[in-house]
């Protein structure tokens, strides 16, 4: 259910509540207290009537936020007829256009202004003009001659008045509503950006201070592991053992090197603008990093033609955001034992569409809903990872997507880019 909607579901039926008690203390204290000649049994079955309606749309709507139904803006719509409805028929039985409560028509009009979309607030406004000139239309006129033409002309321009009140008031209230409304998302955005860039920046310093603090085990491993190697010359049994350590030690120094240089660019990143790189070089550093951690599985990217003339707009950390989603494509092979990662590149006008495909289980619902705008508790990270490899294509202007097929998950990753033609001699 649309909170807007439902809370102004509530005002409406607060204020009807209001109004029948108000509606019931007028009629009597104008009957018994003041003489005025008035129709009471007609008056006393519309309030009892509508009373009845209010009685009834307060069950509906709880039985409907109870088992969380949706309540759409049609709902608003009819509620507001409803009060035109009763209003119009008090009027009608209490003086008509002539009665001093005439004007309350266009709080209906205001509601919707602040509530209904443009095309339901017009809707809205007509009706209620259309009620107002029923009771000009109705009002007898006892005067003959001047006097009744001057009373006729009074209500004519009554009218007129009320039919400019409404049309200002749906054409202002609404604009303000939205422009309201606008700057109430954009300031949302910015709190939810600005709170992401604090989470970034708290989860960058903590990757660099694990950076740090693993960069001198490391260092003591490497000088530990050239002994041994001078020790084991002689030992045909313990050189190779000490020679396979070398491949995880050189990855490991690997990997710090490349935390120290995406350090060293996020840095610099904010004192330049944005910059452009060719799709080529990205999709081989994917690669390179890919057979590297990944040697067991096999990735298969289609380029799109003439992929050698596109640059995208490229971030420090975009590869890395890239290998997080196919380090969880290949946990979910390895869960089914499969060994195919599949990455098909479309291009478009504007921009690169990556579509990145496992043959694994599949994303469960609540992955899918976040969509990579939280983070998700995960027992291997991946919640983490997800989370900052949404913020990272963000931030560059893209977008991504989750979703599963027939084979398995399939994530949709666009991505902003630039066409260059190719420099002939």
């Amino acid at each position: 259910m649309d909170l807007l909607l439902q809370s102004s579901i509530r005002r409406v039926l607060l204020l009807r509540s209001v109004a029948i008690a108000l509606q019931l203390l007028a009629v009597l204290v104008a009957y018994y207290v003041l003489d005025f000649a008035l129709a009471l049994l007609p008056l006393l079955s519309i309030i009892a009537v509508e009373s009845l309606f209010q009685l009834l749309s307060v069950v509906v709507l709880r039985r409907r936020i109870h088992s969380r139904a949706p309540v759409g803006a049609a709902t608003v719509v009819w509620q507001l007829l409803a009060d035109i409805l009763f209003l119009t028929l008090l009027l009608m039985h209490s003086g008509g256009a002539t009665n001093a409560f005439v004007s309350l028509l266009l709080l209906p009009v205001m509601i919707a202004a602040v509530t209904l979309p443009g095309r339901l607030t017009v809707l809205l406004t007509v009706i209620a003009i259309a009620a107002y000139s029923a009771l000009v239309m109705m009002m007898p006129l006892h005067h003959q001659g001047e006097q009744g033409m001057q009373m006729r002309h009074h209500f004519i321009a009554m009218w007129i008045n009320f039919v400019l009140s409404a049309v200002v008031v749906a054409t202002l209230v609404s604009a303000l509503s939205r422009t309201l409304a606008k700057q109430q998302r954009a300031i949302a955005q910015n709190r939810e950006e600005q709170l992401r860039a604090e989470q970034l920046v708290s989860l960058g310093s903590a990757a660099a201070q694990a950076t740090h603090q693993l960069a001198t085990p490391l260092a003591n491993l490497a000088l530990l592991h050239d002994e041994a190697r001078e020790l084991s010359a002689d030992s045909p049994t313990l050189q190779p053992v000490v020679d396979d350590m070398a491949v995880p030690l050189t990855q490991c120094q690997r990997q710090l090197d490349l935390f120290r240089a995406r350090a060293q660019q996020l840095r610099d990143a904010h004192e330049r603008a944005p910059h452009y790189q060719p799709l080529l070089q990205l999709v081989d550093e994917i690669r390179q990093a890919f057979t590297l951690n990944y040697p067991s599985q096999q990735l298969h990217c289609q380029l799109p033609h003439q992929g050698e003339h596109i640059e995208i707009i490229s971030d420090p950390l975009l590869s890395a955001a890239v290998i997080n989603v196919l380090a969880n494509a290949v946990r979910a092979n390895e869960e089914v034992g499969a060994e195919r990662i599949t990455i098909t590149i479309y291009d478009s006008d504007s921009a690169l569409h990556w579509r990145i495909e496992d043959q694994g289980r599949g994303f469960s619902a609540e992955m899918q809903a976040s969509l990579g705008s939280a983070v998700i508790a995960s027992s291997d990270g991946f919640g983490v990872a997800l989370w900052l490899t949404n913020a990272t294509i963000e931030r560059i202007g893209g977008t991504l997507a989750l979703a599963n097929n027939e084979h398995g998950a399939c994530i949709d990753i666009t991505i902003p880019k630039r066409r260059y033609e190719a420099v002939t001699d």
